[in-house]
């Protein structure tokens, strides 16, 4: 902890299980540019936990600070009523046409894990269904939702193929996405050995009872899409912590769906990170640290500590070191760099029999992309 700056201190103090107040005012204390501290503690999606604790310490504050971290936390609660109510009319829409839906994220990781909806920041909300119920839900809900991206044929059969979700967007601003599996069909981390529907439980949001992933299974989800993405943002981390804490977790069961897995090191990963920022307990079952692990881990804690973004060569880099045979890491670079996206798919409508000029493509806006960075 001592070697991070100031504010990722104060930021991650905010946000353990049992404050220390003996750690905490000092820190304020050294607080030297309170807007930097809120805009870092909201990009990284912590703002409603640090609030929460700094309300505490208002004294130490600046009045006019103190008065913009409220406005900035007030809005974030409307927008997670908002959205949790929206999440709960969604639901009951599925459940009454008899499509089986399990919500992820959101408000129901911020219910199970903090408690509380307003303690979590989120922009969406996730919903997973089966895919042949995906067009069911969109003819259901188009009237009142818009999809996020209009395809021709050519496209929807691809979308279809290879991807993993369906944005749909409210009349109010809220969007959904609709998942049929967690990663995209091709993406080299295969999570197809769980079944995410057969041991679904419940959670209570305003008195409504909401279908989630069981426990074991959720926690797998957050290590692996916290990895996935280099654990860019602390509230990843702390979401695992609190995850750990609050609900009951089969270490066994874990274990099990682990063995032999190719996405083992994504959670090890997310579990280690929880262990060294919070000292989350984890059970002694399961051994996550390696020195790759370690690695890594360093490399996510110096991004934080310079306040930077990752670029995303670097952050494939590190990824790569997480998949531990050839096969899994060719399969990633060529997703990654080689394999047409939806960025090209929509860029232009080609024939099928056109199809081979998308790789070009790819090479094409890849460099103009990064030529474009560099230049500014």
């Amino acid at each position: 902890m001592k070697n991070f700056s100031v504010d990722i201190q104060l930021i991650i103090q905010c946000c353990t299980f049992n404050v220390d107040s003996n750690k905490i005012k000092p820190l304020i204390q050294q607080i030297k540019n309170w807007e930097v501290f809120i805009d870092l503690a909201f990009s990284h999606g912590v703002f409603p936990l640090v609030y929460k604790e700094l309300k505490k310490y208002r004294s130490l504050i600046p009045q006019e600070i103190f008065h913009i971290m409220k406005i900035y936390n007030i809005n974030i609660v409307k927008q997670n009523m908002l959205m949790s109510a929206e999440l709960i009319k969604v639901m009951q829409i599925l459940e009454e046409n008899n499509i089986e839906a399990l919500a992820f994220k959101g408000p129901t990781l911020a219910q199970m894990a903090y408690g509380d909806i307003t303690l979590r920041q989120y922009g969406d909300l996730d919903i997973l269904v089966q895919k042949d119920d995906i067009y069911k839900v969109y003819d259901l809900l188009k009237g009142s939702y818009s999809r996020e991206l209009e395809c021709t044929p050519a496209q929807e059969k691809t979308w279809f193929k290879y991807a993993h979700d369906l944005g749909l967007t409210a009349k109010n601003g809220t969007h959904i996405e609709f998942h049929w599996s967690m990663l995209d069909n091709d993406h080299p981390i295969n999570l197809k050995n769980i079944d995410f529907f057969q041991n679904k439980t419940f959670v209570d949001i305003n008195k409504q009872n909401i279908s989630v992933i069981s426990n074991e299974e959720f926690l797998i989800y957050l290590c692996v899409h916290g990895s996935k993405h280099m654990f860019e943002r602390i509230e990843w981390v702390v979401d695992i912590d609190k995850f750990i804490c609050t609900q009951k977790i089969n270490w066994s069961h874990i274990e099990k769906i682990l063995q032999n897995k190719n996405y083992k090191n994504f959670v090890f990963l997310g579990l280690f990170l929880a262990q060294k920022l919070f000292n989350t307990p984890i059970s002694q079952k399961i051994h996550s640290k390696t020195d790759t692990i370690e690695i890594i881990s360093h490399y996510i804690q110096n991004i934080w500590n310079e306040h930077k973004e990752a670029t995303n060569s670097t952050n494939i880099q590190y990824t790569l070191k997480l998949f531990t045979s050839i096969k899994d890491k060719i399969k990633f670079i060529y997703k990654m760099y080689f394999k047409p996206t939806f960025t090209e798919y929509w860029y232009i409508s080609l024939p099928d029999y056109l199809y081979f000029l998308y790789y070009p493509l790819r090479q094409y806006l890849l460099i103009k992309k990064y030529l474009f960075k560099s230049s500014n």
